[in-house]
């Protein structure tokens, strides 16, 4: 667990409480460090969410598949980000969701009962770690929102640009997103193909500059309608 120690302290998740204080967490919250190779499951719809996850390394997708089999993408988890959590405080007796590897992966699996329930040996810092979640889940349900906004917008075009926009305030004009082409059409429910043609359009009109999944936004871009 060592060489993560870094990403563990860093994450929104243990804000505010001590690299020592995080060594004693840790130890009473019943913490499970797993690999989880590409393309495997880490939490399967319809199973009990039991744990808040933590990624340390790789990438996972949660993903929703309709009963037609039409799979939705609703967000990529990278590392230093949590999943589960808003399934956990919700008590949800089954996952609406499946979380999937998107490359090799590690997380770190945190006991929710024991984040819930303080523990005497570190109860200032325990009732943080509860605070940090609680401003996570909240800050999810502002994420889920934002793309509900996204993917009800009538064109392509202006799905694109209001998804562009929100790395922003984080990453300024160049930015790089979680997703390659087909899983950002996956994720904006719209088709690879007409993905591609709006974006070498937006590329042509000057709108926005890209390679791969690296973008780089012109002034104008938040001009448009």
């Amino acid at each position: 667990m060592e060489k993560y120690y870094e990403i563990i302290q860093s994450a929104s998740l243990f804000k505010g409480v001590s690299p020592a204080e995080i060594n004693a967490m840790l130890k009473c919250l019943g913490t499970v460090i797993k690999e989880i190779k590409k393309d495997n499951i880490v939490l399967l719809a319809g199973d009990k969410p039991k744990h808040v996850g933590l990624v340390l390394s790789g990438q996972l997708h949660i993903v929703r598949e309709d009963y037609d089999g039409t799979r939705f993408l609703l967000a990529a988890v990278a590392p230093g980000e949590v999943f589960a959590e808003a399934l956990c405080c919700a008590g949800v007796p089954e996952s609406p969701v499946t979380v999937v590897a998107d490359a090799d992966s590690t997380v770190m699996l945190l006991n929710f009962q024991r984040i819930l329930h303080t523990c005497p040996n570190a109860c200032i810092y325990h009732t943080k770690l509860i605070e940090n979640m609680l401003h996570m889940v909240a800050d999810k349900n502002l994420r889920f929102q934002d793309r509900i906004e996204i993917v009800s917008m009538k064109s392509i075009r202006s799905k694109v640009t209001r998804y562009l926009e929100s790395f922003i305030p984080e990453q300024g004009r160049n930015i790089t997103i979680p997703f390659n082409r087909e899983e950002l059409a996956d994720f904006l429910c719209v088709e690879r193909s007409a993905l591609s043609h709006e974006l070498s359009r937006m590329k042509m009109d000057g709108l926005i500059d890209y390679r791969k999944n690296r973008f780089t936004l012109k002034e104008q871009l938040t001009d448009l309608p």
